[in-house]
């Protein structure tokens, strides 16, 4: 895994994540903050922190996709595997 390349292309799908409710906005935000931090960790060379910070920012996206709160263009990093499934 290059985490890097990782950590720019979550960076870049929550830039274009759509918001469906407004309840998923301060989540939308959350996910953004432990992916800039993710970065910001990964540039101090600590790994592990920069690890952690992307995966709880790449799982709020992940679990507000299932619950239909956000769209994305590209469902492929995630786990909902139909994109119909967000045209429910």
């Amino acid at each position: 895994m290059d985490l890097e390349k990782s950590i720019h292309e979550l960076l870049g799908i929550l830039k274009t994540l759509k918001i469906l409710d407004e309840s998923a906005k301060e989540v939308v935000e959350l996910a953004n903050a432990y992916a800039s931090d993710s970065l910001h960790f990964l540039k101090k060379d600590n790994d592990h922190d920069a690890l952690e910070a992307y995966a709880i920012a790449w799982a709020y996206i992940d679990a507000l996709l299932h619950l239909k709160l956000v769209e994305v263009e590209n469902l492929e990093p995630f786990t909902v595997e139909n994109p119909a499934f967000l045209k429910d």
